[in-house]
Order: structure tokens, then C-alpha cells, then sequence
């Protein structure tokens, strides 16, 4: 079967000032049906290159999402193609569980509309499925910090989005939600309720469980594109984080454990 790319980045540079490049020259693809997950240190560029395909910033090189140059996609169309997770959201107002997630249909009203029946009905049922059901009518202040980020793939799953980009979903989760969440994402793209997802990761562990494809930067530039076991290597995790890794087959899989040194055993 053919593959089918949803995005195409070419040659994507950005800079924040004029003296110093923040990306520089990358290019990679999302087919339908992957996941893509975005590696590298902090201030490698993950956060601003998501920013760049939302259309939040613009650099210089080449952009399409779904065929079409980004440029030439107007901001309320992108809306229902692109859907966002951020990282971190403040929230000022002690919004429902139910009307928060209700924003994601922004991209569908009008200037003066409203949430319908069926609106309201199919906010319930995304909850219910993300088993957030009970939170419904619980304010955002009131539910756990690995609560509201399944509030916000709900919010993103109701704006129908075609495609999901992910800042760091589970940095600050425990590991419970931590897979509960990329469990989830896994099975959104594999019913196809998403096509493809683009996600920042700061583990290569996640990576090597639960993405098709990885990119690793380094100082904004592209250290590596292709599948987890050909990018997350000891040789260039070693280049771009500094730490020894090692390889650990389990279960036909390769789990990457960071090699520690120096630590001694203390009796309780």
C-alpha cells in the first residue's frame, strides 16, 4: 500500500534573532497512520518547530499539510485539520470540564453561535470514552494535572482535528497516565479517529514504545529522521544528550536505559 503524507516539511529554517539560527535546514514527512515523535535536549527547537506547522510562527522553506501549502490554508480550515495539545495552559476562569472541552468547536461556529444538543452530547461522549465521564461537571481547578491533559486531547478530538500535535504529553505525568495517555494516542491513530500525530517526547524510551517514526535534534538541527531503532542509537543518543546508553532486547523490542556510573549501594 502506498503511503500517504498528511505533512511535508522541506528545508524548514527559524530564527528568533538575527544572530543565531533556532532550525535550521529540516525536512521529514508524517504518513498516515504514524506517529511521530520529535526528540533533543531543551532549546533544541521541538516546541518552536511544532509552532512553525501550526502556523503560530513562520520561517523560511516549505510547509504542506494535507497537499497544500500551509500559507494557503486559511486559519479557520487549518483549525479542523490541526489540532493542538499544548504542553502547558493557564486557565484563569474555573471553566467546566464540559465548557472547556466545548472551546474545541470554536473552528465550526459562527460569530454569534452556540454549543447545540448534539454538541453537548458528543463533548459527553468523547469524555466517557477518555473515561473522564465523572469530571463532566467538575471545574478545571478541580481535577489532577493528568486529568486535565486527557482534557485537552478531549478538547482537541472534539474540534475534529485530523491531525494531533502533541507538546511533551506526558512530561509531567506519573507513569500510570503516562501510558494511559500514549496508549490512547496509539489507539486513536489505529481506528483511524486521527490520521497521524506529531508529538515532543523528552524520553526515547516513550519513543521506542509507541512511535513509528522519531526525529532527534541537536541545537536546532536534524541529527536523525527514520524509525526508532534506526535513529535512537547509544552513538547518537551519546552526541546529543551526553549520556552512555545501553540497548535491552525484551519482548522483540529494544528498550534504551541510560548507563548511570559511579552510584553505590547503601544498606536501609
Amino acid at each position: 500500500m502506498a503511503l500517504v503524507t498528511i505533512i511535508e516539511v522541506e528545508n524548514l529554517s527559524f530564527s528568533y534573532s538575527r544572530d543565531e539560527k533556532t532550525l535550521e535546514n529540516i525536512s521529514f514527512k508524517l504518513h498516515r497512520g504514524e506517529i511521530l515523535g520529535i526528540l533533543g535536549p531543551n532549546g533544541a527547537g521541538k516546541t518552536t518547530l511544532l509552532k512553525l506547522i501550526l502556523g503560530f510562527l513562520r520561517g523560511t522553506g516549505r510547509i504542506k499539510v494535507m497537499g497544500t501549502n500551509l500559507q494557503k490554508i486559511p486559519r479557520r480550515r487549518l483549525a479542523r485539520i490541526l489540532g493542538y495539545v499544548p504542553q502547558e495552559h493557564h486557565i484563569v476562569f474555573a471553566y467546566r470540564v464540559i465548557d472547556y472541552v466545548l472551546m474545541g468547536r470554536a473552528p465550526h461556529y459562527g460569530i454569534f453561535s452556540m454549543p447545540s444538543r448534539s454538541d453537548y452530547e458528543r463533548a459527553y461522549r468523547i469524555l466517557e470514552e477518555l473515561g473522564l465521564a465523572n469530571l463532566a461537571e467538575k471545574t478545571i481547578a478541580e481535577i489532577s494535572g493528568g486529568q486535565f491533559q486527557l482534557v485537552l486531547i478531549a478538547r482537541a478530538l472534539i474540534q475534529e482535528a485530523k491531525i494531533l500535535l502533541m507538546d511533551e504529553p506526558v512530561s509531567h505525568l506519573d507513569i500510570s497516565n503516562a501510558v494511559k495517555t500514549m496508549e490512547l494516542v496509539k489507539k486513536l491513530v489505529a481506528e483511524g479517529k486521527v490520521l497521524g500525530v506529531i508529538m515532543t517526547l523528552h524520553d526515547p524510551l516513550m519513543a521506542t514504545l509507541y512511535c513509528d517514526k522519531t526525529l532527534l535534534l541537536n541545537n536546532g538541527m536534524m541529527e536523525a529522521y527514520g524509525s526508532p531503532s534506526e535513529v535512537l542509537r547509544p552513538d547518537k543518543l551519546k552526541k546529543v544528550y551526553g549520556v552512555d546508553f545501553d540497548i535491552v532486547k525484551y519482548n522483540d523490542r529494544f528498550i534504551l536505559v541510560p548507563v548511570v556510573k559511579n552510584i553505590s549501594n547503601h544498606d536501609n
